[in-house]
C-alpha cells in the first residue's frame, strides 16, 4: 500500500473518531476530549488513537479508560462510516505533547532566571 494511501486511511479515522466522539458518545466524561493523532501499524492492523482532553473535568488517563470501555462501540461505527475491508482495532493513548512542551517551556524559563 502506497504512503498516500495510508495517509488518507489515517486521516479518515482520525476525522470519523472526531465526530463519532462530538456527536454520536452518550458518556459525558467524552465531552471534552479530543483525537489529536492516529498512527497505523504496517499492516492496518492496528491503530493508536491519541487523545486529550484539553481543559475539561476528566484527565486523560481517565479518559483513555473511558475510551477503552468503549472501543467496540466506536470500532463498529467507524465500520460503518469507512469503506475499509477491516477497520483497525482501537488502541488509546494520551497525548504527552502539549504536557511536554509546557515542561520544556519551564525548564528553558528556568534557565533564563539569574542566579
Amino acid at each position: 500500500m502506497s504512503q498516500r494511501a495510508r495517509e488518507k486511511i489515517r486521516e479518515a479515522i482520525k476525522r470519523k473518531l472526531g465526530e463519532i466522539l462530538e456527536f454520536e458518545a452518550r458518556d459525558p466524561r467524552l465531552e471534552w476530549v479530543t483525537v489529536m493523532d492516529v498512527r497505523l501499524s504496517r499492516d492496518l492492523r492496528y491503530a493508536t488513537v491519541l487523545v486529550s482532553t484539553l481543559g475539561g473535568g476528566v484527565s486523560e488517563e481517565e479518559a483513555v479508560a473511558v475510551l477503552t470501555q468503549h472501543k467496540g462501540f466506536l470500532r463498529s461505527e467507524l465500520a460503518k462510516r469507512l469503506r475499509l475491508r477491516r477497520v483497525p482495532e482501537l488502541r488509546f493513548e494520551p497525548d504527552l505533547t502539549a504536557r511536554r512542551a509546557r515542561r520544556i517551556e519551564q525548564l528553558l524559563a528556568e534557565d533564563d532566571e539569574p542566579a
